[in-house]
């Protein structure tokens, strides 16, 4: 590649704050989605929907079709699944879940936002996700990467959804998934999203089993993990993927341990410095649901206004 591989990058993004949630986590302990003093009401309350262009909702599972599955199916094609985790039970006593916290964040992000997009992130601890969607992952075939990519478009439209995010790391998904398998699947499904206007997007922290033209071709924000290397964006350059999507990946989160060589827990002021210093003018932020939330969604509401004015 001719790109520099030294900073400032030529990202052709524009001005965006973004963020993910994580699903599975009630802050304070002991509340849900509706307690009164959640993390979730505290979004809604201060306005962080209002903040941000894109939620990126963390995480997403890909399982065989059945009778319980959107869309329905006999098992020989591949759809999305929220999962079967549950929350602390509401005062009527019912116990929700994931897909009870997506559907409200979706119904109360667009409320307040009506131009914000929600989109769905891909889990990364689970062996064989992509490599499962296909009788044989030696030789990924175009069958089973079209009937994929028409479920999950059918997935995200039943609920309301506007894109789909990848979370490229190891312990498996990166791992397991091979460049041949990469190439197939999301080579198919990022058409198949664009033409229904949905978005694909990565936060990577590796550049392990890519295929630079996929990524070149159907990704439309590369929002590296920072947080845990800075030298994400050179290696991306000098594996061959173009700096037009590349964006920044901030970090609220306290108390992590320190990474190679990016920042730890970080200000607002300091995110949006060191996005300055890339040349990135998007940003994706981890996360604002975390035990120190308060301090995640204030900062959050800070890089927001710096990065978009």
């Amino acid at each position: 590649m001719s790109n520099n591989s030294n900073p400032p990058f030529e990202s052709k993004l524009p001005a965006m704050c973004n963020a993910w949630i994580f699903l599975n986590e009630d802050e304070p302990s002991g509340t849900n989605y509706n307690s009164s003093k959640s993390a979730y009401q505290r979004m809604i309350d201060n306005d962080v929907y209002k903040a941000n262009d894109i939620i990126n909702l963390c995480f997403v599972d890909i399982i065989p079709t059945s009778a319980t599955t959107y869309p329905t199916g006999d098992g020989s094609s591949y759809t999305l699944s929220m999962g079967d985790v549950t929350h602390p039970k509401d005062k009527d006593g019912n116990v929700p879940t994931n897909k009870d916290y997506m559907q409200w964040i979706v119904r109360d992000a667009k409320a307040q936002n009506p131009k914000i997009k929600v989109c769905l992130t891909l889990l990364y601890g689970k062996q064989h996700l992509i490599s499962q969607i296909y009788p044989n992952p030696d030789q990924p075939d175009q069958t089973s990467a079209d009937k994929f990519a028409a479920n999950v478009v059918a997935f995200l439209k039943h609920y309301k959804l506007d894109g789909f995010d990848v979370d490229w790391e190891w312990h498996y998904l990166s791992d397991d998934t091979t460049p041949e398998q990469f190439k197939m699947t999301f080579s198919t499904l990022g058409p198949a999203l664009k033409k229904n206007n949905m978005i694909l997007t990565m936060g990577p922290a590796t550049t392990n089993n890519l295929d630079a033209q996929t990524v070149n071709d159907h990704f439309d924000i590369i929002a590296f993990q920072m947080y845990y290397s800075t030298s994400l964006p050179a290696e991306f350059i000098n594996y061959g993927i173009k700096p037009d999507a590349f964006a920044y990946g901030a970090k609220f989160e306290p108390n992590q341990p320190s990474p190679p060589d990016g920042p730890g827990q970080q200000t607002a002021t300091e995110a949006f410095q060191q996005m300055k210093h890339y040349g990135f003018k998007a940003v994706t932020t981890w996360r604002l649901n975390s035990q120190n939330y308060i301090y995640e969604q204030d900062q959050q509401l800070s890089l927001s206004k710096l990065v978009r004015g």
